[in-house]
């Protein structure tokens, strides 16, 4: 019989810890990074049970990303549009033990590369989006995603960075703002996790105390990274990443 580790077996562990790693390259700044290594755990430990052990994860590593940006964040934009997010988690908790992962994700993955796209279109045509309304309906449904891709396969990071990249944040304001944003979405999905989906225990918050030092290391060198990325460069990198991680989900 394999022993475990927190429930986990040494190769779900060292998924896991090497999750942890690379979500400490993401909160430092390195946004989406960690999506490639996600279908990996999913796999190992299953969808339900991974997202139990991952959520404390998150949530820790988001407690140093906001207070390392928190004077960068937009306010402004979070108010807006975050409300979208609330609707996409609660959703995602009813629907989330009887919808296709895989079929949601390749929808997930389409909407990134198009927006993506339109991104790159703009920047083309060197135009920026200043109406409200539009910002609005755009914050209001980008985060709407987010929030149900969040919920259902841990992937909403892109979905939101595509809003933000649309807006054209420098890059200071863009780290804030992701990371209130992201930390705000993981506090909402916490009751669910806790109470609907009954996937988080000690036994998962042990694990991620465990792999803290994990984390840390993936901050440190991230931040390292990060401070070397020009406003420019990092949003053609971001772009970079967010498609590698769209076209990821469709496999």
């Amino acid at each position: 019989m394999e022993s475990t580790l927190f429930g986990l077996t040494l190769v779900q562990f060292v998924f896991l810890g090497l999750y942890g790693l690379f979500m400490g390259f993401e909160r430092a700044g390195i946004r989406t990074i960690n999506m490639p290594v996600i279908p990996l755990v999913i796999s190992a430990i299953g969808p339900m049970q991974a997202m139990g052990y991952m959520l404390p994860m998150v949530l820790i590593s988001d407690i140093f990303s906001i207070t390392y940006y928190k004077r960068s964040a937009d306010w402004y934009i979070l108010k807006r549009s975050f409300p979208g997010a609330i609707f996409g988690i609660v959703l995602g908790a009813i629907i989330g033990k009887h919808l296709s992962v895989p079929a949601f994700k390749c929808i997930v993955g389409a909407i990134i590369i198009v927006s993506l796209c339109f991104i790159l279109l703009n920047d083309l045509k060197h135009r920026q989006i200043t109406n409200q309304s539009v910002i609005l309906v755009l914050g209001l449904t980008f985060a709407f995603f987010t929030g149900l891709a969040s919920m259902l396969g841990a992937s909403g990071g892109p979905v939101i960075l595509s809003f933000l990249l649309l807006l054209n944040l420098p890059k200071d304001k863009l780290l804030g703002t992701s990371a209130y944003f992201f930390f705000m979405v993981n506090i909402c999905k916490l009751p669910m996790y806790f109470f609907v989906w009954h996937n988080i225990s000690i036994v998962t918050v042990m694990a991620n105390l465990v792999l803290i030092p994990v984390m840390a290391l993936g901050i440190f060198v991230g931040l390292k990274i990060v401070r070397h990325f020009s406003s420019k460069f990092y949003r053609y990198f971001i772009i970079a990443i967010s498609f590698i991680s769209a076209v990821r989900l469709f496999f």
